[in-house]
Order: C-alpha cells, then sequence, then structure tokens
C-alpha cells in the first residue's frame, strides 16, 4: 500500500507580492516542476511595484480629496458665522433708521437744513422748539416765511 501523502505537507511560501512562489518553495507544484521563470518573476515583481505605486497615488488623492473637504466644510462654517454677523449688524441698522424715522427732532433738523439753516442755528432752533413741543416738520416752513 501506498504512503498517503497529504498535499498540506509542503504549504506554498510566496514572494512579497503574495503570489509568485519563492524560489525555495517546496509546494507540491513547485516539486512537480512547475516553478516561475525569472521573466515570470520580474513581471510579476513589476505588476507588484505598480500595483504599490496606484494604490500609494489613491491614498494620496484620498487625503488630498479629504483635506479639501475638510477645508471646504471649515470655510461653509466661518461663512456661516459670518453671514449671521452681518444679518445682526443689518438688523441693528435698520432698527437705527427705524428709530431716526421715528423721531420728530430729527425730522425737523433736516426740515430745517433743506430750507437752507446753517447746522449751528437749524440745532438751536431745534432745541428751542422741542422744548415747547411743536417738532411738527410741516410748520418748519410755516414759522421760516412768518
Amino acid at each position: 500500500m501506498a504512503r498517503n501523502l497529504s498535499l498540506l505537507a509542503h504549504l506554498p511560501r510566496f514572494e512579497a507580492d503574495g503570489v509568485t512562489h519563492r524560489r525555495d518553495c517546496e509546494c507540491v507544484r513547485c516539486d512537480a516542476g512547475y516553478r516561475p521563470s525569472e521573466t515570470d518573476r520580474t513581471d510579476a515583481g513589476r505588476r507588484w511595484e505598480q500595483r504599490r505605486i496606484r494604490e500609494a497615488a489613491a491614498r494620496a488623492l484620498a487625503r488630498r480629496q479629504e483635506r479639501a473637504r475638510v477645508r471646504a466644510v471649515a470655510t461653509e462654517l466661518a461663512l456661516g458665522v459670518e453671514i449671521r454677523a452681518a444679518n445682526e449688524e443689518v438688523r441693528a441698522l435698520r432698527a437705527a433708521h427705524a428709530r431716526a424715522d421715528g423721531d420728530p427732532r430729527l425730522a425737523l433738523l433736516q426740515a430745517l437744513r433743506r430750507t437752507g439753516m446753517p447746522l449751528a442755528a437749524a440745532l438751536v432752533e431745534v432745541e428751542r422748539r422741542s422744548v415747547g413741543n411743536v417738532t411738527d416738520p410741516a410748520s418748519v416752513g410755516a414759522a421760516e416765511s412768518g
């Protein structure tokens, strides 16, 4: 009866590429004479090196894309903060404008200045009229002409 040789007795040993059998491989296939030739080894080594280069380039591209995404998000967040600050400033300016439009003393001052009165005289006139509560800008023309 023949000896039962296990195929697992001699497992193949591979080069760094994980595909090509090493020169000192003692697996059944290599013992049978089906070892890779030097050309096969060179080609496999070249393919393995090209694959390593492609994988490194893919990792570098992924890192660059991730950094670009992080920069875009950071820019978006910074712009969001600036937009909110600008919106608050615009709201404050609009509120100040509304308060200025509603101020009868300012309206009187503007009306006096439109008639050609110097600023100092207009300010004195506004103060004089505000003490007497006569701040109707429509009465400016009547008071100036009368």
